[in-house]
């Protein structure tokens, strides 16, 4: 038998996306998958050329799109309707000629339309980049960038173990602020701590909470003993996760949630705001002082450390755990091997974490953390795409329970 042509691969991806796209219904995990599978194909119709220039092509599109926010170019732009790049100038008080082509680079990655020369519009893609939408995440992410570019200085200036050090993350570094942490370093800015707030908490909104541990299964073990809190989330910021999950688990099955993390945090929650939750000041480096709670939740909190400071946080909530008490791990797992096309999100999330002193974790980084803290995994809970999971966690000594 003859060996596969070289456009075999090729010819056989494309022709399961365009089966796969003649079934697509608007589901909105579907369309990540399909997204992906349209990545791959044009990855394997690249030539190594091609994968240069479209790096070039993009960081070119990114530079117009600052341009364009920064200066309040897109805020001007009608809602409704169309404008020219001459009047769009007399507003903004830019040069024409720099506008037109920073917005005629945008249309072309899908961002406005062009509906007569020079004249231009906003599309469903630009609404994104107007204030109050998501405009500041995009101000972020331009935030991060120049100390990104600095990583080679950093490294070369650093010892290896630098990087473990909370207080010469590569951030507070590039920005001239080491000796104080990220957070520190990013609170001394007003503008780019309101950027990171806004981001994160944009963030949360599209990262899944539900459709990975059955909450509502608690149901007969918590009514049994409605005495112990139902759930414990550790550093949950305005209680978003459990808000959730009493979608599942109403009333926490008539047992109490409970919402942990710092008092400036917890301070500007009303009850209206987490309607069943009870509040409490808490700081997750010291030992968890619920204990024997029917669950203990933490979300996307471990990401933003490595493994020796994970190990300290986890084993404080090992301190406090029952025979039945489960603790559950809400973050992304990092695959074993990349491939080419895959999900890419956790992948880029890492790179950014180590700016910060920070790393998305593989199954087995998580198995070391949890037993260094006594913890062993019960189930690992997927979502239905990418690499976000819930990993539901037990003391090693009630494996019988």
């Amino acid at each position: 038998m003859a060996a596969p042509g070289p456009n075999a691969e090729l010819i056989a991806a494309a022709s399961e996306f365009a089966a796969a796209v003649k079934d697509f219904n608007g589901d909105p995990v579907r369309q990540r998958q399909l997204l992906k599978e349209a990545d791959r194909l044009r990855l394997l119709l690249e030539t190594p050329m091609d994968t240069l220039m479209k790096q070039w092509e993009m960081s070119q599109c990114i530079a117009a799109m600052n341009l364009l926010v920064e200066l309040d170019v897109l805020e001007a732009i009608p809602k409704e309707g169309s404008i020219s790049s001459k009047d769009l100038a007399a507003i903004v008080k830019v040069d024409e000629s720099a506008i037109a082509r920073a917005l005629k680079l945008v249309v072309i990655n899908g961002i406005c339309v062009e509906p007569t020369p020079n004249t231009f519009a906003l599309n469903a893609n630009a609404f994104v980049f107007l204030k109050g939408v998501a405009r500041e995440f995009f101000q972020f992410m331009i935030d991060q960038t120049g100390p990104f570019y600095k990583l080679p200085e950093y490294f070369r200036t650093h010892q290896q173990e630098d990087l473990y050090d909370l207080k010469k993350s590569p951030y507070a570094w590039a920005v001239g602020l080491e000796g104080k942490d990220y957070y520190e370093a990013i609170s001394s800015d007003p503008k780019k701590l309101h950027n990171f707030n806004f981001t994160m908490a944009t963030s949360e909104a599209v990262t899944p909470i539900l459709g990975m541990f059955p909450w509502a299964n608690m149901k007969e073990q918590v009514e049994a003993d409605p005495s112990r809190p139902f759930a414990v989330d550790i550093g949950g910021g305005r209680g978003q996760f459990l808000k959730a999950i009493q979608q599942e688990a109403p009333n926490g099955f008539g047992a109490k949630m409970i919402l942990q993390d710092r008092p400036d945090v917890l301070a500007s929650l009303t009850e209206d705001d987490i309607p069943g939750i009870e509040k409490m000041a808490y700081d997750f480096f010291t030992p968890q002082p619920v204990k024997n709670a029917h669950l203990y939740v933490m979300r996307r909190i471990l990401h933003d450390f490595y493994i020796p400071v994970c190990k300290d946080l986890v084993k404080n909530i090992a301190s406090a755990m029952g025979p039945t008490s489960r603790f559950i791990i809400a973050d992304m797992i990092m695959p074993d091997k990349v491939e080419m096309g895959t999900e890419v999100t956790p992948y880029w999330m890492d790179f950014n974490l180590m700016m910060l002193n920070g790393t998305e974790k593989s199954k087995a980084q998580f198995e070391e953390i949890l037993d260094a803290a006594g913890l062993e995994i019960v189930k690992i809970h997927p979502f239905a795409f990418g690499c976000h999971a819930n990993i539901e966690c037990r003391l090693k000594a009630t494996a019988s329970s």
